[in-house]
């Protein structure tokens, strides 16, 4: 605006859509949506209409890069992700508060930049979203007239569209869940999640080499719809939280580490008359204040979350004073060390069931019990690894549901496999 000197980025529709009334009715719903939901990690319009004989948007300019550049140049860590992913969080939660889901997160709609040497994610590019019909907090909002609906278009990004919509589901908050998802996904490898008609979206993201409370908080992303986070808000809420837990210890941590230290002078005094009094580090006592912010609040829609790209503090070494002759534990006193579980077969459970008894079951009892197939133990293999827990509904004669919706991805092959080696004759469900 040359009479106040403002500078503005201005946005045009592209001369081919001009005669394409959906596309128009999209573009102008785009501006006003812009107008109307304000929020620090969105992209405000100021104003819009028809200049020039071209349809126009001036929206706020936006100095940085797309996360689309910024990962031209390799995976970022996953520090930096999940600072960004909490700012798209924020802006999905003022939209979703106005019943509008976004329905295209990808790398390109997604700008950083930088203030004052701090990272802030925006979320651009309304022209694919949607006002869910029926939800109350839409009603202020002025829209106009509702593009038409076309039933064989699915609008958004490939590989970041969730399950749901690919099957034809007109998708709702929780889809704009998965894609963030996806979005995580790529920030953390350079690649985009597989298309999940081909593959299972948790099988594929288990793999990422993560803290495991944080990768469980991916992993309720791009899972399927029942078992995913129920909206952008509670997703950031966990993110906080779990970042918290990993930036300082826990008390449950201190106090194991106090126990070891007491147990290691107890059986050192068993050993020898005189042991040196173990000196209880004080590095326990004053940890110091993790200067990484955590995840903003994405409900704080006045001051702008702006998370600092801060370096990790300094962990200091405990130091474990050793006596002057360190004694090996005896049998009787050493602390047990538990082995990882491993799998045993029905003949092995067998015998060491019954190894007090009397009566000790012969050869040929054992191996015809192990012969009995186990259908909940063999639908356990299929289950990706995580904390995540599946409901599989079996009906003789009818393909398999998995958690409400049908066996699909490599859970679902799996379990149809299964099925098809050993046809159910009544039907159940079972929750693994």
């Amino acid at each position: 605006m040359q009479e106040h000197g403002a500078i503005f980025a201005l946005k045009v529709l592209h001369p081919d859509h001009d005669d394409d009334a959906v596309e128009v009715q999209r573009f102008k719903q785009e501006g006003l949506l812009a107008a109307q939901i304000r929020h620090p990690n969105l992209i405000p319009a100021y104003d819009a209409g028809w200049l020039g004989g071209r349809h126009f948007i001036a929206m706020e300019l936006v100095e940085g890069k797309t996360l689309a550049d910024v990962l031209k140049d390799g995976p970022i860590s996953w520090e930096r992700s999940a600072s960004i992913v909490c700012d798209v969080l924020a802006g999905l939660t003022a939209l979703h508060e106005r019943a509008v889901a976004h329905r295209d997160i990808s790398p390109n709609n997604c700008i950083l930049e930088s203030i004052g040497g701090c990272e802030r994610a925006r979320l651009s590019d309304l022209g694919y979203a949607r006002v869910v019909e029926g939800m109350s907090e839409a009603e202020g909002l002025k829209l106009g007239v509702p593009p038409e609906s076309v039933p064989t278009m699915i609008f958004g990004t490939p590989y970041f569209i969730t399950p749901e919509r690919l099957r034809g589901s007109p998708g709702d908050f929780r889809a704009d869940i998965y894609s963030v998802g996806a979005l995580w996904y790529t920030m953390l490898t350079g690649e985009a999640l597989p298309d999940p008609r081909d593959s299972d979206p948790v099988a594929v993201a288990q793999r990422l080499d993560l803290p495991p409370t944080l990768r469980a908080v991916l992993l309720g992303a791009v899972e399927i719809r029942m078992r995913r986070h129920h909206s952008a808000a509670s997703m950031a809420d966990v993110i906080r939280k779990v970042l918290e837990d990993i930036r300082a210890p826990s008390n449950d941590a201190i106090h194991k580490m106090l126990s070891d230290l007491h147990g290691q002078r107890r059986r050192a005094r068993r050993i020898k008359m005189f042991a040196p009094l173990l000196a209880i580090p004080v590095w326990l006592a004053v940890q110091p204040e993790p200067t990484s912010p955590a995840c903003p609040d994405p409900k704080a829609l006045v001051a702008s979350p702006v998370v600092a790209a801060c370096p990790e503090p300094p962990v200091a070494t405990p130091v474990d004073p050793e006596p002057a002759i360190r004694p090996e534990p005896t049998p009787s006193t050493a602390t047990p060390t538990t082995p990882p579980p491993e799998w045993k077969s029905d003949a092995q459970v067998l015998v060491e069931m019954h190894a007090d008894e009397p009566h000790v079951a012969s050869r040929r009892e054992v191996a015809a019990s192990a012969r009995v197939f186990n259908l909940r133990r063999a639908l356990a293999k299929c289950k990706p690894p995580g904390p995540m827990s599946i409901e599989i509904a079996i009906v003789p004669g009818e393909k398999a549901q998995i958690d409400g919706e049908p066996a699909e991805g490599e859970l679902g092959r799996c379990v149809e496999g299964v099925l098809a080696s050993h046809p159910p004759k009544r039907a159940e469900t079972i929750k693994l």
